[in-house]
């Protein structure tokens, strides 16, 4: 049993994989210095889900290395199994499927020389106790990546007063129950200056970025979340204080309309471990 995740569902897998966008992942990839890798490094993508980003990191490591190895993991068994039959066509790259809680990482401390982590922390009810595991496997002078969101699910315009008090009030119910942080993304300099990772550096992103028509993923991927709260409501694993069936109706409405803006921000850090 892993630890709880909010979003857990039969379709969880297929909304990551709508979700993903190859394009941008392989901009943040880059960025923060995958392809300044020697050949035969160790890369790890931690929270993999389905598998997109180490997909993303395969097509990147190939243009360098003959056989580059890039291990995945993630809590979910069943996701490393559709990761691994997504990703098994590819011979050229050597992966590895490591089911794990990331704060007990089965992998040999600094062994990793590229260690990649993303929308991971705003789900953890611990998030110093993973940094400090994923921090352990780095090698010294290996590069640690994290990036989370900040404000998520929260910036939107024009909310009218009913409509921005359930969205707030949703966001507050989740995170007094340790189940959501909206504000992941600006938290995570501090764990990197705490432990004094050397040439940190912050990159920034927009992730949601919607305006004029919904797109089809976009509103897949948030009918999907709203479903999740009413799920679990309904399971009694999160109590809610108002009418939820009517916030989530008035929601969509909102997200629908071509007149709304939507954007959340994506604070993307990396640094490398001390020599």
């Amino acid at each position: 049993m892993g630890p709880f995740y909010l979003m857990e569902s039969e379709t969880e897998a297929k909304r990551l994989l709508i979700k993903s966008d190859h394009r941008k992942t392989a901009v943040q990839l880059k960025a923060t210095g995958i392809l300044s890798l020697e050949d035969g490094a160790l890369v790890v993508d931690a929270g993999s889900g389905v598998g997109h980003v180490a997909e993303v990191m395969g097509r990147l490591l190939k243009q360098k290395s003959n056989s580059p190895h890039v291990t995945l993991l993630d809590y979910s068994a069943d996701r490393l199994a559709e990761a691994k039959q997504r990703l098994l066509a590819d011979q050229q790259v050597n992966y590895q499927y490591v089911s794990c809680d990331l704060g007990h990482i089965p992998l040999a401390s600094e062994s990793v020389d590229y260690l990649f982590c993303r929308f991971v922390f705003e789900y953890l009810a611990d998030p110093q106790t993973v940094f400090n595991e994923l921090y352990r496997i780095v090698k010294p002078g290996g590069k640690l990546v994290i990036g989370d969101l900040d404000y998520n699910c929260m910036t939107h315009y024009p909310l009218y007063p009913k409509l921005e008090e359930g969205l707030f009030s949703v966001v507050r119910i989740l995170q007094e129950n340790n189940l959501l942080d909206p504000h992941a993304g600006r938290k995570l300099y501090s764990f990197f200056h705490r432990a004094q990772l050397a040439d940190i550096k912050v990159h920034f992103y927009a992730h949601h970025l919607f305006y004029g028509e919904l797109s089809e993923a976009d509103e897949f991927n948030w009918l999907a979340k709203l479903d999740r709260l009413m799920e679990h409501q309904k399971k009694g694993t999160i109590q809610f204080d108002f009418d939820l069936m009517g916030f989530k109706n008035l929601f969509l409405d909102f997200l629908k309309s071509p007149g709304r803006f939507s954007y959340t921000p994506l604070i993307l850090v990396e640094g490398r471990k001390p020599e």
